[in-house]
This record gives C-alpha cells, sequence and structure tokens, in this order.
C-alpha cells in the first residue's frame, strides 16, 4: 500500500506573504548598508561591528520587517546572504549587532537555576536586571538597539519607509518577522513569547539544556503571544556544537509539532509537507561548518550554479514563493485521495480508494496556516468551504500508517 501512498508535490509557483506574488526586482539594486550603533544612539559605546539594514528599491514592498540576530560571536557582517535573499523580495531587513559575546549555555549549561537561560536572555533583550551572569543596560538592549536602528534609518533615509516599523519609541511587532542563528535563534524567541510578530525563524536554536535537570528549560513551554503558526526551525541533526535533541525538544514545546512532524529538507521538496520543522543531515567537517551552514555565510553550502543548496528552505519559511518542482516530483495517481469539483465553490467532496482512506484531513492555505472547513451534511466524505476566501489552498490527508499525500484545490465564490 505505501508504494501508492507517497508524498504529492503540485506545482508550487507564486507562493507568497499576504498574497504578494513573487518579486522580479533585480538583486543589483539591493542597498546593503552598514550602520555604527553609536551613530544611532549616542549613548551607545563605539564599536567595531556594525549593524547591516537591506532595502531593495526595486522590489514591491511588502511592508513587512525582518529583523536577523547572528550567533554567539557573530557580526552582521558575516550573515549577508540570507538577509539579502529576503530583502530581495520585498522586505526590509535589518542584521542586528546585540551583545553576544557569551552564549546562554555557557554560562547556564550547568546551573542549578531553573530561570538561568531565561533571565540571562531577557537581561540581553530588555536590558533590565534580570541576571548575574550577564551585564547589558537598557541602552545596549536589542530592543533599544532596533528602535534606534529604525529611526536612523527613517530620518536618515526617509523614502525608504523604515517609518512603518515603530511609532515613537515603541516597536510595530505585528509587521515584524523575526530570524536567528543559535544563540541569536534563542533570543528571537523569547522575544515572540512577550510579543506578538508574524513570524519566528529559528537556525541552529534553540541551543539551552540544563544538565542539572536533564532537560531544555521551561521557559520553551511558557505561553506565547505569537501564535504557535508563526514558529518555524532548521536545524541540522549533525550539529557539532548543540545536541540537535535539545533543538528539537524546544521546537516542540514552541508548538511546531502542532504542524506535522520534522521533515527532512535533504529528500523532500517545498513545501515539505507543511512542516514547520525542518532538519538536514548533511555532515560536513570543521567543529561548526554543520552548526552554521543553515544559514551563516561561511559555511553554506552552495550548488553548481552559485545558489544555497537552503535557499528553496529560506523561501518557504519566509513565507515566500516555492520554486516550481520538476515533473518527476508529481505523482499522479488514481488509488490516492482527491477533492473534486476543483474548482469548487462552496463545497467539495472527496474521493477515496479503499487502498487509500484518509483518516484525518487539513486544509491549509498557500502560505502554511491551517483553516476550518465544517463537514457537510451530505452523502460520503464532504466539506462546507462557502466560509473560506477565494483563492488557492491545499488538501493533506493522512492515512492510518502516518503516511501524508496533497492536492491543490482552487476556491471561487
Amino acid at each position: 500500500m505505501k508504494a501508492f501512498l507517497k508524498y504529492i508535490f503540485f506545482l508550487l509557483t507564486f507562493l507568497s506573504v499576504d498574497g504578494v506574488n513573487a518579486q522580479n526586482c533585480h538583486p543589483d539594486s539591493l542597498i546593503t548598508l552598514p550602520v555604527r550603533a553609536s551613530d544611532t544612539d549616542s549613548n551607545i559605546p563605539w564599536e567595531f561591528y556594525r549593524h547591516y539594514t537591506f532595502f531593495n528599491p526595486d522590489c514591491p514592498p511588502r511592508n513587512k520587517l525582518l529583523v536577523h540576530l547572528v550567533g554567539t560571536y557573530g557580526n552582521p557582517s558575516s550573515s549577508l546572504i540570507f538577509p539579502g535573499l529576503a530583502a530581495n523580495n520585498g522586505f526590509h531587513v535589518v542584521s542586528l549587532k546585540y551583545n553576544n559575546d557569551t552564549s546562554a549555555q555557557a554560562v547556564c549549561g550547568n546551573s542549578t537555576d531553573v530561570n538561568c537561560h531565561y533571565n540571562f536572555r531577557k537581561e540581553i533583550i530588555e536590558g533590565i536586571d534580570y541576571s548575574p551572569d550577564v551585564a547589558v543596560d537598557s541602552v545596549n538592549s536589542i530592543y533599544n538597539r532596533l528602535i534606534r536602528l529604525l529611526q536612523y534609518m527613517d530620518t536618515n533615509y526617509p523614502g525608504q519607509g523604515w517609518g512603518s516599523f515603530y511609532s515613537g519609541n515603541t516597536i510595530n511587532w505585528s509587521n515584524i518577522l523575526l530570524s536567528g542563528h543559535s544563540q541569536g535563534g534563542g533570543h528571537i524567541a523569547v522575544i515572540s513569547i512577550d510579543n506578538s510578530v508574524e513570524r519566528v525563524l529559528m537556525f541552529a536554536s534553540p541551543n539551552d539544556y540544563s544538565h542539572a535537570y536533564s532537560q531544555v528549560p521551561d521557559w520553551t513551554s511558557l505561553p506565547s503571544a505569537t501564535p504557535y503558526s508563526a514558529y518555524y526551525s532548521f536545524n541540522n541533526i549533525n550539529d557539532q556544537v548543540a545536541e540537535y535533541n535539545w533543538q528539537y525538544t524546544s521546537a516542540l514545546n514552541l508548538g511546531e509539532g502542532n504542524f506535522g512532524d520534522s521533515i527532512n529538507v535533504d529528500n523532500k521538496s517545498c513545501p515539505y509537507m507543511f512542516s514547520h520543522n525542518l532538519y538536514t543531515s548533511i555532515d560536513s567537517s570543521g567543529f561548526t561548518t554543520n552548526h552554521g551552514m543553515v544559514v551563516s555565510d561561511n559555511n553554506i553550502i552552495m550548488d553548481s550554479t552559485g545558489k544555497p543548496i537552503f535557499e528553496d528552505v529560506w523561501r518557504y519559511m519566509l513565507g515566500i514563493e516555492c520554486l516550481p518542482l520538476s515533473t518527476s516530483e508529481i505523482v499522479s495517481n488514481d488509488l490516492q485521495p482527491k477533492v473534486f469539483p476543483n474548482p469548487a465553490n462552496d463545497y467539495v467532496q472527496v474521493k477515496t480508494s479503499a487502498l487509500a482512506t484518509p483518516l484525518s484531513y487539513r486544509f491549509i492555505t498557500i502560505t502554511g496556516q491551517d483553516v476550518t472547513a465544517k463537514v457537510h451534511e451530505m452523502s460520503g466524505v464532504a466539506f462546507d468551504i462557502s466560509g473560506l476566501s477565494p483563492g488557492t489552498y491545499f488538501v493533506q490527508f493522512t492515512d492510518l500508517n502516518g503516511n501524508c499525500s496533497v492536492q491543490k484545490l482552487i476556491i471561487r465564490h
């Protein structure tokens, strides 16, 4: 039976956030600007490393800001490829220089204080004296550095639209996506617990683990202002810096398990069965290579055309288009479940084979969000879709053995 129940992927062209189509802007128009933190706030001391901002005026704007945080000892100038990709698809992007010369795990891994990791991160984020293990004041906090950078960009580049991401001294979190590598990935998860953001993209993270209590810290299970559907992670199962199981368990605690099992991107294509928990098993030499290859410039692997091999993963996590699949990845099989009519107006029925009877159904938007379709009162398996907005959806079928298939559905009213 499993021979007939393969994963189905249809051509996915022009998937996007908020219905914005794939961008056609030229990458040569990308403006990459280093900004010294002390230039944005005279109370911040001079530092060698600088913030980086990314903006492509050739792109139709998404009116969304991506804030990226590098990992321990990292600096924004060593992570330009992923932020540049986002900017070349219509996002405003900042990569923030912040206090990152010590990791939470190095300080708290053996601590008996159950809140050590959380308080360490909160002090770096907010600049309030939560932790005896780090000294960051409000001026040098992530929050202050971010708002001052946005104000600086809005003042000096008023035509670029940076002003839409803050009001006074308040960050407009609802228009913001957060991404972070390693330590930065843990910080953005904590920020998202307190503030409702659009997406949370964690790379090689979170890496917090208590050896004293043999578990990931409790902060990963705190109630979150950001919905579970916004959390995505991409890790390397052969990470040499942090245990993959720490990252995986934290991701489940943050709600990613509600959107399917973890998916190995090495042998699956976008949209990765709409999973929010992605990983690679590529194993390269070098102490930090596997840890960094998911997003850091020095460790990113390029294909023969010079494209990052994980570019489609980044696009999927950002909520922009999946690239079209090859014809060999499109499976046509009469034994697989199907919805009809397609396109549909008010309801759809499900045609199944005795060899492919689904156990459950999911209706998913093109940006990966689950929506509800009510069971229709008619013979057979049918769903009332009259309450769903017109557009493109995907119906995921899952059988008793956990095998999944996906069909694209067009709704017209």
